[in-house]
């Protein structure tokens, strides 16, 4: 058995584990030989669509830390370091105050206007991030600060701004699956696969395009034409998840760095894999941000911040510029 094979039946085993844990454990504890028909309900109705929200969100931004690492090609790139989910969030926070729901979601709704946020923080981060065509971490690191730091000034605009609206704010700046329903998992069900099958399909030229454009280029590869489809398609599965679930950070800072170091870069087995870890690893924190404190909640994104940020620090600590560190 190859050691790749022995990873996906251990991803899969602790996918099977963080999903149990997560259907069993809350203020009513479930057992799932002999079930009441309230259990029914708690176990359909809340836990299931809580559980499967936090796996596709935990996946999504996971896989977009993954293209954003790959496209920058260093290890310190992720969507909420980059002020991409900040962008996000005030996209849906302008949706909310204003008024710009709707029931047919994505196009008209909260998921339409966090995207545009997305891609607007993107494009700011790209245009102060580089010099001469070149992109430093130092640049990187201090334009996401900045270009996360103006956004928020915003959305705390936006607060003030607020009345009714003011509670579903607070829970796009602090994350978490307690308000899931059928509903807002739906958004994540659909797209994120689709996000996940597009990074797949042009994981190969991904691959060539880390040996540098030069040579990406002399192979037939189209490195614009990539560098913005997965720039736009991170931008996208980052506005998916904040939509369903707020602001969570360091999920696409930690499990893309770990698949690697594991794995390798080759993108067509770090692409799956990041999206598997990552989902098991938010349905994990969402689970211990239900227990920790019980009878009471943490917000999901105070979980992965703990967990998050010493990581990122030894990350930097330890960064030498280069993307397989």
């Amino acid at each position: 058995m190859t050691r790749l094979t022995q990873g996906w039946l251990i991803v899969l085993f602790f996918l099977l584990v963080s999903f149990t844990l997560a259907l069993s454990t809350g203020p009513v504890k479930l057992s799932f030989l002999s079930m009441s028909p309230t259990d029914r309900v708690i176990l359909f109705n809340l836990r299931l669509p809580r559980a499967l929200s936090s796996f596709f969100v935990g996946g999504g931004l996971a896989l977009a830390g993954a293209i954003f690492q790959g496209l920058f090609r260093n290890p310190l790139a992720d969507s909420y370091l980059l002020g991409i989910s900040s962008g996000a969030s005030l996209g849906a926070a302008v949706a909310l105050v204003l008024g710009f729901t709707s029931p047919i979601a994505v196009f008209t709704g909260v998921s339409f206007f966090s995207f545009l946020g997305s891609l607007g923080a993107l494009a700011l981060v790209f245009y102060f991030g580089s010099q001469n065509g070149a992109i430093s971490t130092f640049r990187l690191l201090l334009s996401g600060l900045g270009v996360g730091l103006f956004i928020s000034s915003f959305v705390a605009i936006l607060m003030i701004m607020a009345e009714e609206e003011l509670k579903a704010l607070i829970f796009f700046f602090l994350g978490g699956f307690s308000s899931s329903s059928w509903e807002t998992t739906l958004l994540a069900l659909v797209f994120v696969p689709v996000g996940v099958l597009i990074a797949l399909y042009y994981s190969r030229e991904l691959n060539v395009l880390l040996l540098g454009e030069e040579t990406a280029k002399s192979s037939g590869v189209n490195t614009k034409s990539i560098q913005a489809i997965y720039a736009v398609l991170a931008a996208f599965l980052t506005s998916v998840s904040v939509s369903v679930a707020g602001l969570i950070g360091f999920v696409g800072l930690i499990v893309p760095h770990m698949i690697r170091m594991i794995f390798g870069a080759d993108h067509r087995v770090l692409f799956p894999l990041t999206f598997l870890v990552g989902g098991t690893f938010l349905i994990l924190c969402d689970t211990i941000a239900k227990v920790i404190i019980a009878p009471s909640e943490l917000p999901v994104g105070v979980v992965t911040s703990i967990c998050g940020v010493p990581f990122f620090l030894y990350l930097l600590k330890k960064e030498k510029g280069e993307y397989g560190l």
